[in-house]
């Protein structure tokens, strides 16, 4: 699968989740593929959230741990 219809992929899913949450305003759930070099640090400021909101809503106990692959479900506010 190429990066466009990666992206395109992940789109899909991100409305799937969107219309069954009731399409909440300007706050959505996406689902992130962690990346090599990644932190919790890095992809919460990148949405807006918080550490601590990403290792509740994906029951992370140890923030330190993130293995390239991993998927992340984030409640977006941007």
């Amino acid at each position: 699968m190429n990066d466009e219809m990666k992206v395109n992929a992940q789109s899909i899913e991100d409305n799937a989740m969107n219309e069954a949450a009731g399409g909440a305003g300007h706050s959505r759930w996406i689902t992130y593929v962690v990346m090599r070099g990644d932190t919790l640090g890095k992809i919460a400021n990148r949405y807006g959230v918080t550490v601590a909101d990403l290792c509740q809503w994906n029951v992370i106990e140890d923030p330190d741990w993130l293995v390239a692959g991993q998927r992340l479900s984030i409640h977006s506010r941007r």
